[in-house]
């Protein structure tokens, strides 16, 4: 799967990419959501109806997004949002190809 984003980030670089990695009937998978962000090369925004949606209808795992040009370390955003929202977030740096998970309890 780290392999498909990877490829997600390539495909929007040098904007964020997003999305959701999700478990469905015991099966994982990653749901690239399209990024809602102005300032798309700085930050990400999930469609908050699509976010609820998979909220209710699977367990979502992680909130990915990617870091074009920089490790893959959280900033203080990303922890800060991350704490709130009470759901781990993947993050993937491309091209460098790093990913972190940052968990928020």
């Amino acid at each position: 799967m780290i392999e498909e984003l990877y490829k997600a980030a390539e495909q929007e670089a040098p904007n964020e990419m997003c999305g959701l990695i999700i478990e469905q009937n015991g099966i994982e998978k990653f749901i690239k959501c399209k990024n809602l962000e102005d300032d798309k090369k700085n930050g990400f925004k999930i469609d908050p109806k699509l976010f609820v949606q998979y909220q209710l209808n699977s367990k979502i795992k992680y909130v990915v997004h990617s870091h074009y040009e920089e490790d893959s370390t959280p900033s203080k955003h990303d922890k800060n949002a991350c704490k709130a929202l009470g759901i781990p977030y993947m993050i993937v740096s491309y091209p460098e190809k790093g990913v972190t998970v940052y968990d928020p309890s």
